[in-house]
């Protein structure tokens, strides 16, 4: 199993929505975070940024 940057984004983006139940400041923060790294993760993919391989 492979995980690439669009993985860890999504995963981000989760932690994030599930603290937002969890605590009750910075919901807003919370909430602008996993909006962020969702749509960063579409980015990601679109782009081709996770596909990529430096070297040879």
């Amino acid at each position: 199993m492979r995980i690439g940057a669009r993985s860890i984004l999504l995963i981000i983006a989760v932690v994030l929505f599930l603290l937002i139940f969890i605590l009750d400041e910075n919901e807003i923060d919370l909430l602008a975070g996993g909006l962020a790294a969702f749509a960063a993760s579409f980015l990601v993919d679109d782009l081709g940024v996770d596909n990529r391989r430096f070297g040879r």
